[in-house]
């Protein structure tokens, strides 16, 4: 495998779990509001001990008004959440570093489309309950937190959707920033496109030659358009670059924002959607740069919509859990979730075809003959996402067992669930409103023949999911495909039924699943993550087990269409026929010690990727015209687990 050289290119590393101790306690996918609860669940004082049976009781003790508001100012002061991460900007800068060198200048537009959560979201509602709040960040600042910390119902209230129509709530308005500042930095410090901004600043760009195309997450994609016209904008900012300059956009798309441009690639063709006709993206678009796209889903969505947990809410310790649970519970969180269509959007995508069945998955490892007397060592497959009875090692040796998972009480051991039988539990457990706005909007499944891609091209719900919707006719435009690898990150979880967890009932916080036992029979629980199940050998930690990725996306969802034995070039007559150049470049983490939040300048964090020295490198050869440079590169198992999944 071609493996070109990079400034500090890092050396493949066979240990894909080193990042398990790089856990990022204040970000995760309720981004603020865990930063509150980690900053007051570690504090030590007796007014915040005393007060941790009623979380909002303590709140209530901080000064009002203004004295609040420089309580969270000082907050955002702290060399905590500084920018610098206690190292030199310039580790993040090689535009400086290689600008003459490499000979990198402003060539491309640039349209920059951002992830979930990424893009600050503002009330513009004038009506009673909302004109306080006007042209207020209710996400990405830390006015969200001071909303959050003292009128968390305020808050649900204006970030819900509508349940029926996925739209605004009557007399609730809110809408995404524009402009570059509307994504570079979620908190002040806490940069997301922050750095390519910085770095495509040095070569020459600024808003007349690059823009981000921020967008309400929370809504579905196709409300996208309906609500916002986010689409028809998006195509009238690429043609205009085309007209000015006389040249093709480049497509910087990070995590979501990969579907998104993914489905903008359908929508902009069609003559039910943009009438572009084909060849428009061929005309338009010189290169999709997919930065850590999600394009197959990840599990944690399923689980965050499920139960409203994932491995960043386990990850707080049985002390932050508690005051999560008392301050935002698990109903409240699905409650919320479940009206963000945005949300449905990173379910995963191709069933167990994909994913795997009970016994058999992609990246399960194949038994291994031992020496002398020892059998094989069996491991359960990656393909139940959801388990609930627990597996050990079997035909291991005694010294090499460690602590077995937590025993249950269930006298009739629950049914695991593959992917297909998970994505029935969580219709079966939401609402009908959910169910519809889920299925009128998404396609989750696979087509293996030309016949069912030729059909799909008139069904919209396919066409985020590039296992069901062939990418356009346009063989001069390029793919690079960048991730990062060599992180745990979250693939399948052990839940439990609360009662075994010696938990009170609670009805107004716990949810509540249909689940099915190995008889047949089913019954109504109130399911959770189990904290219990760990087992260093399974890489299973407080209930959730890992696989290689980013911290986030695992490497099958990140790098199965891309890499040569995957979707597009191995099964190019179905989801690539005009034969669209794709390579695949992998990012190894590089630890950058224990002084660092962000992970440093080689860092394959999901988010932190954006400021990463080489896919910076990378990105700024790409947009001036010297993509040629920018190689295949793969550390990762995706080869060999593309070559398991058979359609």
């Amino acid at each position: 495998m071609d493996q070109p050289t990079t400034s500090q290119e890092p050396e493949p590393n066979k240990q894909c779990h080193q990042g398990k101790d790089q856990k990022r306690f204040y970000y995760f996918l309720l981004g603020g509001l865990v930063a509150l609860l980690a900053l007051l669940a570690g504090s030590q004082t007796a007014v915040v001990q005393e007060n941790v049976g009623d979380l909002q009781a303590y709140l209530e003790t901080l000064p009002a008004s203004e004295a609040l508001d420089d309580f969270f100012a000082q907050i955002s002061s702290y060399r905590f959440f500084q920018s610098s991460d206690m190292m030199a900007d310039d580790q993040f800068m090689p535009a400086l570093e290689y600008k003459d060198s490499m000979d990198l200048k402003a060539h491309y537009p640039v349209v920059m489309i951002p992830g979930i959560i990424s893009t600050a979201i503002e009330s513009w509602g004038t009506s009673e309950k909302s004109k306080k709040y006007f042209r207020s960040r209710l996400w990405g600042d830390w006015n969200q937190l001071r909303m959050v910390a003292m009128d968390k119902n305020g808050w649900l209230e204006h970030m819900k959707l509508d349940p029926k129509t996925g739209l605004d709530p009557e007399n609730i308005k809110l809408r995404a920033a524009q402009g570059l500042t509307a994504a570079d930095y979620l908190f002040t410090g806490y940069w997301v496109w922050g750095k390519v901004i910085e770095n495509l600043a040095a070569i020459g760009y600024d808003p007349s030659n690059m823009h981000l195309a921020s967008y309400d997450w929370r809504l579905s994609i196709p409300n996208m358009e309906t609500r916002d016209q986010y689409f028809t904008k998006l195509k009238a900012t690429i043609e205009a670059y085309k007209t000015s300059s006389g040249r093709k956009t480049v497509i910087l798309s990070h995590s979501m924002g990969s579907t998104v441009f993914f489905y903008f690639m359908k929508w902009v063709e069609h003559p039910e959607g943009g009438h572009g006709g084909e060849g428009w993206v061929d005309n338009h678009i010189e290169e999709f740069v997919n930065l850590s796209g999600p394009l197959l889903g990840v599990p944690k969505a399923m689980t965050f919509l499920l139960s409203g947990e994932t491995r960043d809410t386990m990850a707080f310790g049985s002390f932050g859990v508690a005051v999560l649970e008392k301050f935002f519970c698990r109903k409240e969180r699905t409650d919320l979730l479940r009206t963000w269509g945005g949300a449905c959007a990173l379910l995963q995508k191709g069933g167990d075809a994909i994913w795997g069945t009970e016994n058999d998955a992609p990246e399960d490892e194949q038994p291994e003959a031992q020496e002398g007397n020892a059998t094989t060592v069996v491991k359960p497959s990656y393909g139940n996402l959801v388990s609930f009875v627990p597996v050990t090692p079997t035909s291991l040796e005694n010294d090499d067992l460690v602590e077995p998972p937590h025993e249950r009480s269930d006298s009739s051991p629950l049914r695991n669930q593959t992917l297909d039988m998970t994505m029935q539990l969580l219709r079966s457990s939401a609402s009908q409103d959910f169910d519809r706005l889920l299925h009128g909007s998404y396609s989750f499944g696979l087509a293996t023949t030309k016949e069912q891609i030729e059909k799909n091209e008139n069904d919209p719900r396919t066409w985020s999911n590039p296992l069901e919707s062939r990418l356009p006719h346009a063989p001069s435009m390029k793919i690079h495909c960048l991730y990062g690898v060599g992180l745990a990150t979250e693939r399948s979880y052990f839940y439990t039924s609360v009662a075994n967890m010696n938990s009170t009932r609670n009805d107004t916080c716990d949810v509540y699943v249909e689940t099915f036992n190995n008889t047949g029979g089913s019954k109504l629980m109130s399911l959770a993550i189990d904290p219990n199940v760990s087992d260093n050998i399974l890489g299973i930690e407080t209930g959730i087990r890992t696989t290689d990725g980013d911290n986030t996306v695992p490497v099958l969802s990140s790098g199965y269409m891309c890499t040569p034995s995957g979707g597009w070039t191995k099964h190019s007559e179905l989801y690539n026929p005009s034969g669209v150049n794709v390579v695949t470049r992998e990012y190894k983490n590089v630890p950058a010690g224990s002084v660092s939040i962000r992970g440093g300048p080689l860092t394959s964090d999901h988010v932190d990727i954006l400021g990463n020295h080489d896919l910076l490198t990378d990105l700024l050869q790409i947009v001036s015209g010297h993509s040629s440079n920018v190689t295949q590169r793969i550390y990762s198992d995706i080869e060999r687990y593309a070559q398991r999944v058979k359609l």
